[in-house]
């Protein structure tokens, strides 16, 4: 593994996890007025007694998306509620599991591409991602053990990847989404970023207890190298392969394969996930347009309004026609393993999420795991994809390859 060559002036100062409440501020004390994760704090959450539960004590943070009984919801802007009258349903989940939700984290406007304020905790001149930047980069440096996050494209397992950490979005519809604000309501996704695989199955516990991550055996890897090769820089492309490399040298069975070619950035499925986004994030958002948009937001909504009714419903159906065919595909391996994203751009840039979209596309949980740094000291992690509501199979292999050490960099 590289080490980190940013220098003082452009890395903050990482630290380990913290697990408490009254940890959590301290670290957020100590360098968020540089790495800006954090859009709200609530510090009377360190005087809150820790209640009973499978999380018990355990600070988290939220993305600017979802409401949290008592604080305030920007939704990425200057507008918004003062202070929710209840929880959104996975924030409630997890407090009555005994975690504490400390304040809410810095997203893109609505969810878009407009950049957040947020730093990467690795160099500050480079972009923790989008949309769910705060989220990421606070789980990166060390505030909370984990935040959540969105998807709908690329906005969890990206900002994960660029900021060192897990970022797991689970199969479509598996955890609810009531009080998380809709940006495409048939691909939005409820995203665990953490500092760790067994915190994220820990997490992903409270709302799925039927999935069982514990591992068992060794796993089946489906490793697909030529997907999106074209997307990824050299460099990122020999970390892949190092770590298809560690994995079967670890013990597990790992085939090389090509993926079927509607699993491509010129596939029909890929363009029909961008009139499924288009239409519905225009009937969700385009009423808001009175209020004053950012202008990457603003110019994709304009466009998004000429997205017709028919190309919408023609999307669907190809949607609908091809998730049998992924669905047997995904279901001959425990996971696939494939390229997540190249270390972290500028600050002008969230990323692309051209190798992620697939799987938000056809709703299969997928997860990435950070596995190296860049030659400038960035991290690169790598994606791993199961069939749809096998997200038992997804967290085992995460968590096995994890107990190898073949993870962090």
């Amino acid at each position: 593994m590289r080490e980190a060559t940013a220098s003082s002036k452009e890395r903050t100062n990482l630290m380990p996890m913290a697990k408490t409440a009254a940890e959590a501020m301290a670290r957020i004390d100590q360098n968020d007025a540089q790495l800006r994760a954090w859009v709200y704090v609530d510090r009377n959450a360190a005087k809150a007694e820790a209640r009973g539960g499978p999380l018990s004590g355990i600070p988290f943070g939220v993305k600017d998306l979802y409401d949290v009984a008592g604080m305030p919801t920007r939704f990425g802007l200057n507008w918004g509620i003062e202070s929710a009258p209840i929880d959104a349903w996975c924030v409630a989940a997890l407090r009555a599991a005994g975690a504490v939700p400390i304040g809410k984290t810095h997203t893109t406007a609505l969810a878009y591409r407009d950049p957040a304020p947020t730093r990467n905790p690795h160099n500050l001149e480079h972009t923790p991602g989008g949309s769910s930047a705060g989220s990421a980069a606070a789980v990166g440096a060390g505030h909370v053990p984990f935040a959540l996050g969105t998807q709908t494209v690329g906005s969890g397992l990206r900002p994960a990847s660029f900021c060192g950490v897990v970022g797991y979005k689970p199969t479509y519809g598996v955890i609810p989404v009531q009080g998380m604000a809709p940006y495409a309501p048939s691909l939005d996704t409820v995203a665990i970023i953490s500092a760790n695989v067994e915190i994220a199955a820990r997490v992903m516990s409270v709302f799925a207890p039927e999935f069982d991550s514990t591992p068992r055996g060794v796993p089946h890897v489906g490793y697909a190298p030529k997907a999106f090769a074209n997307r990824f820089e050299p460099e990122t492309l020999a970390v892949l392969q190092k770590t298809a490399n560690a994995i079967a040298q670890a013990g597990a069975h790992v085939e090389q394969i090509e993926l079927p070619s509607i699993v491509d950035e010129t596939s029909a499925p890929t363009a029909a996930h961008w009139s499924i986004v288009s239409f519905e994030a225009n009937a969700v958002l385009g009423p808001l347009r009175v209020h004053g948009f950012p202008p990457l937001l603003e110019e994709f909504i304009a466009a998004a309004s000429k997205v017709s009714y028919e190309a919408y419903q023609t999307a669907l159906a190809q949607r609908a026609r091809t998730r049998p065919q992924i669905a047997a595909m995904l279901a001959k391996y425990d996971v696939l393993l494939l390229g997540c994203a190249n270390p972290a751009p500028g600050l002008d840039s969230t990323g692309d999420t051209t190798p992620l979209t697939p799987w938000s596309f056809w709703g299969v949980p997928s997860l990435s795991l950070p596995v190296a740094r860049s030659a400038k000291g960035l991290p690169i992690g790598v994606q791993l994809v199961a069939a749809p509501g096998c997200d038992d199979k997804l967290l085992r292999a995460a968590r096995w390859i994890e107990a190898k050490g073949l993870t962090g960099f």
